[in-house]
């Protein structure tokens, strides 16, 4: 192996290559175990897998970093990420066997992707309005009962954060129609006159912020209008994990009934609102209630009954509550003591004489409820357990902020540091029941706490598989960041592969451009032989750049169960470019005509005029494209020894360069 045969670029193929059944509706999942420690789990998502992997190389550390950072931001959009990085790395192989210069493949790649990035664009769909259900001009709410008739109730009308749930799965109540596939999709209807639609540019990244531009779309559109219903936005964005987005739909509702609000905006919706409860039981179970519900060992039920039906004080600790926590930006250095230290005459005296002073703190505060971000000293526990005052550690930080702001209450680091401010009034517990019987899990039971203007709601789910586990959370935990983003950029992508389709077309009509001017240059200055040398490349990594989105695109198809080989969705592709070049404007087919081609396994038994428009995301997929196409660019231009490895430097050293040049 040479040095510049590019190791690292083959190696991104070789771990992007295991994400294909991910993309999609229909996703094969992956049973990971481990031999070492016994242990399994359950992904359908190219962050799980690369995690559970052991990524001992440079390559695979970039790797996964770099979809580990998509995913802390972004929670949904990591499979994209993977597999475009496999197949722009598969591109670069080929420029690079084509003897395509580095530079310049950097170069027109990354003009390439902007250039894709400006034109989708025209794609946007706005989500100006959405709101829990229709509202006629009477002030009245219109929903669809289980015979899909449309009967109408009370605007006001409230929906019990108790309803009795039932035991499917990951199921939960509803009055909403089921299929055979337990997916739900609902139609949109409506029309866009002819006239310019102004769409703004992304403005959050440093690579693109430039004036408005102008789109045209035809008088024939038939875009959904700015109005759109909760259950409409769900349904389009579920992408095959429809129960789940169905209790992220139920806890938007009590968010906007506790707030009194028919408007599902970004201000009211944030995925930090949201929390998850796994219980581990064998009966399926799923609910949304709203409040923070958690899971406390049975050892406090009697001290949950004492407490329930009264008005609590409540403390924050952010940090942990035993003697020798500090906060971190006071830890000491682990080679240095005080001299103090070597006084103690014990350390259980000085534990005791420690929890003495925090717990006459909080006696003297009369509190009745500590939550505890972290963990919590056993004996601390106990006595506070003696006294009736209630102790729940592990509470994630978004919690911790939301009892502050509905309270009042000031998160402490120590408990030294409670005083008037910290304190927080007018918190509530009770015991989750189901019927008459109270929810519980492995020897521990569900309790609720609510207060006053808490903006914060719980999602129970039961699991039987441990190695389940994840992948439910992951799966309410994507579901509700596609809508977050979807309100918080306010427009999302048509989707269904209708943005790839669009950057495919584009780039090849560039590469015919470039091709055709290639042409008129027959006859060129000898001086200028680098100048038509990179008109003649350029053509070439532009088809480079577009069989990456054709690959996608593919992939994705099949993974919807509407082509049954791959052979049949590059069949399709080719006849929508030949129709996209055939018409006058290619946005305005994609969004009157290709979305309507589209049929995902759920919506086969429904007729064409009801089948919903999938939605994408904005935002994470166009960072997914940027940081995919940024990490091969990287790999192609880092130096031999994170290529290579040690191999390079020892040809190097030797001199056994084979006549090659060396590029670093």
């Amino acid at each position: 192996m040479t040095v510049r045969a590019h190791i690292g670029l083959k190696e991104l193929c070789t771990l992007s290559s295991s994400v294909k059944s991910f993309l999609g509706p229909i996703k094969s999942y992956k049973f990971i175990y481990d031999q070492d420690t016994q242990e399994s789990a359950l992904t359908c998502s190219a962050f799980r897998l690369l995690e559970n992997l052991d990524l001992t190389g440079a390559i695979g550390q970039l790797l996964y970093e770099t979809i580990q950072s998509h995913h802390k931001a972004y929670q949904t959009g990591t499979t994209t990420l993977c597999f475009l990085v496999g197949a722009w790395s598969k591109a670069v192989l080929e420029c690079l066997h084509q003897g395509v210069p580095v530079s310049l493949i950097v170069s027109v790649m990354l003009e390439g992707l902007n250039s894709c990035i400006e034109i989708v664009e025209s794609l946007y769909i706005k989500l100006d309005n959405v709101h829990l259900s229709n509202i006629n001009s009477n002030n009245q709410v219109l929903v669809k009962d289980e015979g899909n008739a449309c009967v109408t109730s009370s605007k006001n009308q409230s929906v019990s954060c108790t309803d009795q749930p039932v035991p499917s799965g990951f199921h939960h109540s509803n009055h909403l129609p089921k299929n055979r596939m337990q997916r739900q999709f609902t139609s949109h209807a409506g029309s866009v006159e002819g006239k310019t639609c102004h769409m703004n540019r992304l403005s959050h990244s440093r690579h693109f912020s430039v004036p408005n531009r102008s789109c045209f779309l035809s008088s024939a559109s038939t875009l959904p209008t700015n109005f759109h219903t909760l259950l409409d936005l769900t349904q389009s964005l579920s992408h095959g994990n429809s129960e789940a987005m169905k209790l992220v739909q139920e806890a938007v509702h009590h968010l906007c009934e506790s707030a009194e609000t028919n408007s599902v905006t970004k201000n009211l919706f944030g995925a930090s609102q949201l929390e998850l409860c796994v219980l581990k039981s064998q009966s399926a179970f799923s609910n949304a209630f709203l409040g923070f519900t958690t899971l406390v060992t049975v050892d406090n039920y009697a001290l949950v009954k004492n407490l329930e039906g009264k008005s609590l004080k409540a403390i924050l600790v952010d940090g942990d509550v035993s003697e020798n926590y500090r906060h971190i930006g006071f830890n000491k250095a682990t080679n240095v003591k005080s001299i103090a230290e070597f006084k103690r005459i014990g350390k259980c005296e000085h534990d005791q004489s420690w929890i003495s002073i925090a717990f006459k703190k909080i006696i003297d505060a009369s509190i009745d409820l500590i939550l505890v971000r972290g963990d919590v000293c056993q004996q601390f526990l106990m006595q506070c357990h003696g006294r009736g005052i209630l102790v729940i550690p592990h509470v994630r930080p978004n919690v911790l902020q939301a009892f502050s702001e509905c309270t009042g209450a000031e998160p402490v680091t120590y408990l030294t540091q409670i005083n008037c401010n910290s304190l927080g009034c007018d918190v509530y517990i009770s015991l989750c029941m189901i019927g008459s019987s109270i929810l519980e899990s492995s020897q521990k039971i569900a309790l609720n706490l609510k207060a006053r203007g808490l903006n914060l709601v719980t999602v129970v789910i039961s699991c039987r598989l441990p190695a389940k586990e994840q992948l439910l959370e992951d799966t309410f935990r994507a579901c509700s960041f596609r809508l977050h983003h979807a309100l918080y950029d306010q427009k999302v992508f048509p989707g269904g592969g209708a943005v790839e389709l669009l950057c495919l077309s584009h780039l090849r009509k560039h590469e015919e451009t470039v091709k055709m001017f290639g042409l008129d240059c027959k006859d060129f200055n000898p001086s200028l032989w680098l100048s038509y040398s990179a008109i003649h490349y350029k053509g070439f990594i532009y088809k480079c750049l577009a069989d990456g989105f054709y690959k996608y695109l593919s992939a994705l198809l099949c993974n919807m169960s509407e082509y049954s080989s791959e052979l049949e969705a590059m069949t399709f592709i080719e006849n929508q470019l030949k129709k996209i070049r055939d018409f006058s404007s290619p946005s305005s087919y994609i969004l009157n005509e290709y979305v309507k081609s589209i049929v995902t396994v759920d919506d086969q038994e429904l007729p064409s005029s009801h089948r919903p428009i999938v939605y994408d995301n904005v935002t994470p997929k166009v960072e997914a494209w940027r940081r995919a196409l940024h990490l091969v660019l990287l790999v192609l231009q880092s130096d031999a020894e994170i290529i290579t490895g040690s191999a390079a430097h020892t040809q190097i050293v030797k001199g056994d360069l084979t006549g090659e040049l060396l590029f670093l």
